[in-house]
Order: structure tokens, then C-alpha cells, then sequence
């Protein structure tokens, strides 16, 4: 059968050759290829990468997610102290002694400063200091200096209104102690550091309470220290305030007493004087006085001399006021009577020394006698000779230790001296007569203050204070401390004895007119010692001082002025007694005791011969 058609004709459809293709067709073929696996390289490089980092993050979110944040907050947490704001110092009436105030430090960023000059001068003018100093601080490369640390409230605030560029104030962790009269009681007192550290007196004997129990806290904070933000501190010990101190000080009569002080060193021309104030029957110490002085805020501009807390720092030979010492010994132990009768001589030589009286209107005489009252009344060192030598020095010895002499009375102050009070086995053939009439030993004020209150209240030997209370930052007292009886220093007998002793001073002997007041009576001693100084006294040098207690009848206070090398003048009745006097009719007015008829006892002459 034939097909319905034949085959096509050659080249019907093209040439039976194939034709080329171009080369750029080829190229781009090749390139294709190359690309695709270019990424399907870079596919499986990104899905490798992917899964390792997919691993990590897993490790890191999951499997140590918690360590690794646990870490991560330690490096930027940090642990900052909260300071304790320290007690606050009161005065027996609940007035403000001495408080810790907010304080503030003046900081200067030098970049920021454009007139340098101009700043340093205004600030040196602000913070009375030099502006040559603070334009060299300015001038540093440092991004912040300090100029001024724990500035005045004052002076802050007079630097923070002048908006000074770069200039800043910025708010110290601890305060600044303040006290609103800078020299009272300054040398009680003491003083603080720059951190409030106590570095004196009070503040530094009883630092451990005054300063309290710092605590802690912790927050979030970047690597200069500055607290991130949001991010909330977390108290980890809270910090616990210092306890307050009320103290047994009186600032009426702390202050009066200063000034009458103050008035009889400048008076006589003196170097130095102290003056003490105390409660016979509790052993507080009202008042406690140095001159010189200082101011406290200022402790740093005053040399140490004046920062001396003299009536506990420094012994010196009480002289005659000892006498009462000598006389207790006699009449306590038995071996000298109220009726006994010595030679009544100017001079005695014994151990190869000359024993004389004082050239003060008061001499003995010769050829008489007089009794135990008439040596003290006239304050005769040889008739005080011939008593020690009468009783021993056994007797002697042991009667100035119950007296406390030779121990710090414990008042708790620093630097507190315990006096020279040689041992037997140092005495030489001389002591025993020098002693008796308070030479050749040494005791404090303070310490001749307290004997004289356990003569005043009938024997005891009391324990001195001036902490009535430790406070509870809310005022709530912790601790209060009450009347510390040490022994018996002498009998009730003995003690009423020498109180007529001591009043006889001032009604006819060495006290009599200057230590008596108009209106109240009272009684002490006179008192007259060269100063000794190297081992040798010094010629022209004396301690005058008074002590004694007002009223004479029942005591109410004890009163003791010492004055050291005053001019013009030596003896304790013309230097001292008059100081006396006028802190005694200040201290019974302010206790609200009125004077009686004012009437003064007529001065007696001491009599030559005493039958």
C-alpha cells in the first residue's frame, strides 16, 4: 500500500548540521553552575554556623544560664558600707554638748572651667584659703579634684548659689561633729577626726559607743562605681546608730566656771589654771575647767599646750592643801589627839634639809605650842613636819593610798595621770617631814578633788564621773551609771574633825577673808608649792591653789582652783582663794540657794604664842 505521503524533501526542515551555540550562552551556563554551588556552600556555612551558635545559645541560656548570670551580677555588684551617725553629747540638763551634722565636700571637674583664675579666686574667698592652691588643683589634668573636704553648712551654701561651672558639692558618707559653743568644755570634750574618729577627751574614751555599728548594702553599679539605673540597693546589715552620752557636766556652771578661771590666770599673769567643780555625796564632776582652752571645730590651729587636759593630765606638789592628808593620817590612826600640842617653831632641819614656814603673816613663832587645828588653820610646814614625824611613815604611807593617791581616780579620760607616790623603800630620811606638808609627791587636781570630797561626805572615798547615762538613739537610756564607793578612806569621826579644821581656815587662818562668801559659810585650805622641774625646783616658780566646800555645814559642793606660776603674787590665799569664792557664790545661787544676811567674818591675827 502506498503511504499517503512521501518523505520531506531534504532540507525541509533545516539543515541536517547542528548548529553551534554561542560562547557567551556557554559562559553563562558555567557561571550558573559555579553560583549554585557557591551557595550551597554558603548555605551549609551559615546552617553550620547557626547550628553552633544554636549549640551555644544553648549553653549559655539553658544548660549554664544560670551560673553564667549568677556571675555576670557579681561583676557588677557592689558592696558599699552605710555609716552609723554618731551620738550626740548632752549635758546633765539634756543640752546639746556636741551632735554629728550632714556634711558636704567641694569637688571641681577642671575641663569644665573656662576662667580658671576667676573660680580659684572666688572659691579661696568662699573657703578662706588660698586661691593660688586652688588654681593649681584647677590646672591638673586630673578629671575631678577635691577643694574642699567637709566644709561649713555655711560656706556650702554660699558656694552652691554662686553656680559656679564645673563646680560641685557633693554629700560626704559621715557627718561633721558640731557644737554650739566651740570651747566649752573644749578640753573635756576632745575631738573627732576627719571620718569622725574620736582623737580626744570624751570623744575619743568613749569612741566605741559614741560611733555605733556600721552596716552594708549592695547595688548594681557600672565599673566607675555609679549605680546603674532601675537598679534597686539591697540592705544586707543595716547600720545602727552610735548611743548618745549624758553627761554629769553643768553648762551654767561649766561655762562661769571658765570664765572666773580664765579672769584669774589673765589677772595674775599665769601660764595655766584649773578649776573643778564636784558633787561630794555622788562623785560628779559639775565642772571642769582648763585655761587655756581651745575651740574644738577648730582643734588643728591650736597648739597641743592649750588641747591639755591639765586636771587629770598633769601632777604637780599639791603643797599645803596636802596638810589635811597628813593631819587625817594623825587623827585616824590614833596617834595624835585633838588636844595635842607641838613645839610651835619657823624651822626645823631634818635629813640635812631646813624645813621653814612661809614668810606670809602667819609665822609660828618661838618658844609655844600648837595644836593639830592651829598648823592646818596657819598652814605651818614645820609644825606639819613634826606631826609626820610623830606618826611614821607607815602610817603615813598607807593613809595616802586609801586617799587614792598613787591610782588614776578612774574618771575613764585619757592621758589621765596616777601622780608620783614614791614606795617606802624610796624614802629617804627627809620624805616623811616633806610629805606631810605636800612636797616631795605629786597628785592631779582631780585626785586632790576626790579626797577632799571624802572629807567633805564623812570619809568615803568616791569614784569621780562624768557619764551619768549611755543613751538609746532614741533617747531611752541604755545604761545609767549610779554612786561608785571605793573604800573608806577615814572615819565619819576623823572626817568631822577636819571639816572644823578646814573651817577654822577661813574663819581665822590663811583662807580668812578671800575664801569666804558673803551670805553662805565655807571651808577649805590654802595652798603654796614651788615647781619642780628635772628633779630640781625651780627658784621663783609656786603653784597657787585653793580647795575647799560650800556650805561649810552640810557640802553641797567642792570647789578646787590651782594656778600655776602667776606673777605679782604666790600664795594660794591671795591668787586662788578669791576664784573660789566667786565660783562658790555662782554654783549655790544657780542651785537656787539664797545668801543669808550677808556678813563676812572679821579677819583675826594670827597670834605669835599660843599658850
Amino acid at each position: 500500500m502506498a503511504r499517503p505521503w512521501g518523505p520531506p524533501a531534504r532540507g525541509a526542515w533545516g539543515s541536517a548540521k547542528r548548529k553551534r551555540r554561542p560562547a557567551r550562552e556557554s559562559i553563562d551556563r558555567n557561571f550558573i553552575r559555579a553560583a549554585t554551588l557557591r551557595a550551597k556552600l554558603l548555605f551549609y556555612s551559615f546552617a553550620l554556623m547557626a547550628g553552633f551558635l544554636l549549640v551555644h545559645l544553648y549553653l549559655i541560656q539553658i544548660h549554664d544560664g544560670k551560673a553564667l548570670a549568677a556571675r555576670a551580677l557579681d561583676q557588677r555588684l557592689e558592696t558599699r558600707p552605710l555609716v552609723a551617725r554618731r551620738g550626740t553629747i548632752f549635758d546633765r540638763d539634756g543640752n546639746t554638748l556636741v551632735r554629728s551634722l550632714p556634711s558636704q565636700s567641694i569637688y571641681v571637674t577642671p575641663r569644665e572651667v573656662q576662667d580658671k583664675p576667676a573660680i580659684a579666686h572666688t572659691l579661696g574667698v568662699l573657703l578662706g584659703t588660698s586661691s593660688e592652691r586652688i588654681l593649681a588643683k584647677l590646672r591638673s589634668h586630673d578629671g575631678f579634684v577635691l577643694i574642699g573636704r567637709k566644709i561649713d553648712r555655711d560656706v556650702a551654701e554660699r558656694i552652691s548659689k554662686s553656680d559656679l561651672t564645673g563646680v560641685s558639692i557633693v554629700a560626704e558618707d559621715t557627718g561633721v561633729r558640731y557644737s554650739p559653743s566651740p570651747r566649752l568644755a573644749s578640753t573635756v570634750l576632745g575631738f573627732t577626726g576627719i571620718d569622725e574618729n574620736g582623737l580626744d577627751g570624751i570623744e575619743y574614751a568613749f569612741d566605741e559607743q559614741l560611733r555605733g555599728r556600721p552596716g552594708s548594702m549592695s547595688l548594681e553599679a557600672d565599673q566607675s562605681g555609679r549605680a546603674l539605673p532601675f537598679s534597686a540597693p539591697h540592705v544586707i546589715a543595716a547600720a545602727h546608730p552610735g548611743y548618745g552620752l549624758l553627761l554629769t557636766l553643768d553648762s551654767y556652771m561649766q561655762y562661769n566656771v571658765e570664765r572666773i578661771l580664765r579672769e584669774t590666770v589673765r589677772k595674775w599673769n599665769a601660764t595655766s589654771g584649773s578649776a573643778i567643780v564636784m558633787d561630794p555625796w555622788t562623785g560628779e564632776v559639775l565642772a571642769l575647767a582648763n585655761a587655756p582652752d581651745y575651740d574644738v571645730s577648730r582643734y588643728d590651729s591650736f597648739p597641743a599646750d592649750s588641747r591639755r587636759d591639765r586636771a587629770v593630765m598633769d601632777a604637780y606638789e599639791p603643797g599645803s592643801t596636802f596638810k589635811l592628808i597628813t593631819a587625817a593620817a594623825a587623827l585616824d590612826s590614833g596617834k595624835v589627839t585633838v588636844t595635842d600640842r607641838f613645839p610651835a617653831r619657823d624651822k626645823i632641819e631634818v635629813g640635812g634639809r631646813t624645813i621653814h614656814n612661809a614668810e606670809d603673816g602667819f609665822l609660828a613663832g618661838t618658844g609655844s605650842s600648837e595644836t593639830l587645828e592651829d598648823i592646818v588653820a596657819y598652814s605651818h610646814n614645820v609644825g606639819a613636819a613634826e606631826v609626820g614625824l610623830s606618826i611614821g611613815r607607815q602610817t603615813m604611807y598607807a593613809t595616802m593610798r586609801r586617799f587614792g593617791f598613787g591610782d588614776v581616780t578612774g574618771i575613764g579620760l585619757p592621758g589621765e595621770s596616777p601622780g608620783i607616790v614614791p614606795t617606802l623603800d624610796l624614802w629617804s630620811e627627809s620624805s616623811l617631814p616633806t610629805i606631810a606638808f605636800g612636797h616631795g609627791i605629786a597628785t592631779t587636781p582631780l585626785a586632790l578633788a576626790r579626797a577632799y570630797s571624802a572629807i567633805a561626805n564623812g570619809g568615803l572615798l568616791l569614784r569621780p564621773s562624768l557619764l551619768d547615762a549611755v543613751l538609746m538613739p532614741d533617747g531611752g537610756a541604755a545604761y545609767r551609771y549610779g554612786r561608785q564607793v571605793e573604800r573608806r578612806a577615814i572615819s565619819a569621826r576623823t572626817a568631822a574633825i577636819l571639816q572644823r579644821y578646814l573651817r577654822a581656815v577661813v574663819t581665822r587662818g590663811t583662807g580668812n577673808p578671800n575664801a569666804q562668801v558673803a551670805g553662805y559659810t565655807t571651808a577649805g585650805k590654802t595652798g603654796t608649792a614651788q615647781i619642780a622641774e628635772h628633779g630640781r625646783y625651780v627658784p621663783g616658780e609656786y603653784v597657787a591653789s585653793f580647795v575647799g566646800y560650800v556650805p561649810a555645814e552640810h557640802p553641797r559642793f567642792v570647789i578646787l582652783v590651782k594656778i600655776e606660776r602667776p606673777r605679782g603674787a604666790i600664795y594660794g590665799s591671795e591668787v586662788a582663794a578669791p576664784a573660789f569664792s566667786a565660783i562658790a557664790a555662782m554654783a549655790m545661787l544657780h542651785a537656787g540657794v539664797l545668801p543669808a544676811t550677808p556678813r563676812l567674818v572679821k579677819p583675826v591675827p594670827a597670834p605669835k604664842h599660843h599658850p
